[in-house]
């Protein structure tokens, strides 16, 4: 199978952490806002943390923390470590009785990059990593529209099986998946269907089993064919993948 994003490229490994940033957001030349936040995973090359206001994907924002140094790309002996990044992510949650947001970012370096200062609200898009582990952003042509359900660029190890009438399994392939949400995925797939089939669709991992509509299909300039699937029956549980880095576009 070929490769399925510079995201995938990286070999920095994501921990679980149980620390706090100062998250200062300028939105544009008359308004920021800064918020502490609870960073629950971090790497290299990102952060995922919640926060009780909402943020843009695109969107360029700075934290300042106590990173551990094995985990910066410079000012290792500071105590403090600000690095800027862009929101891949802001998924809303319920979280102790109240909505809060999971944030994630990219980081982009020590510095903002060229023009935030006169426009803070251009939207930028990743394209490419730097040698040092940080990645490379472009200003984007028009900002991000989101989806109804966000689309979360991840594999995932599944199972599809195809049934029929009484339930035995004609076929069943394990692949991944190229990005889902709650309500469905994309599917590296080797096998051939119609628009309208129904398979099961299972990830052990997850603990999520259900029936999934095939809603479109197609291959990719990687020559990679995909499954465009809706679940039908339940909703796949999106909020137990923390992802500090996504793809936006």
């Amino acid at each position: 199978m070929a490769d399925l994003s510079i995201l995938e490229q990286r070999q920095d490994k994501r921990i679980q952490a149980s620390l706090s940033a100062v998250v200062k957001v300028k939105e544009n030349n008359d308004v920021a806002w800064k918020e502490t936040a609870d960073v629950i995973s971090i790497s290299r090359s990102g952060a995922g943390f919640h926060l009780e206001r909402k943020c843009e994907i695109g969107q360029i924002l700075s934290l300042l923390m106590p990173s551990p140094p094995h985990l910066r790309c410079y000012d290792h002996k500071k105590k403090l470590y600000r690095v800027w990044g862009l929101v891949q992510h802001c998924y809303p949650l319920a979280l102790g009785g109240q909505t809060v947001y999971l944030v994630g970012v990219a980081f982009i370096g020590k510095f903002p990059p060229h023009g935030y200062r006169d426009n803070p609200s251009q939207s930028y898009r990743i394209c490419g990593m730097k040698e040092d582990g940080l990645w490379k952003i472009t200003e984007a042509q028009t900002p991000f529209v989101s989806r109804r359900n966000q689309r979360f660029r991840i594999r995932i190890d599944v199972l599809l099986e195809l049934l029929d009438p009484e339930e035995n399994v004609l076929w069943r392939e394990k692949n991944v998946t190229e990005n889902i949400s709650s309500c469905g995925a994309a599917v590296f797939s080797n096998l051939k269907l119609d628009i309208g089939n129904c398979v099961k669709f299972t990830s052990e991992k997850h603990n999520f089993s259900s029936v999934a509509v095939i809603r479109n299909c197609h291959t990719g300039k990687d020559a990679n064919q995909r499954l465009h699937l809706e679940f039908v029956n339940d909703e796949f549980p999106i909020n137990e993948i923390i992802l500090p880095v996504t793809a936006s576009r």
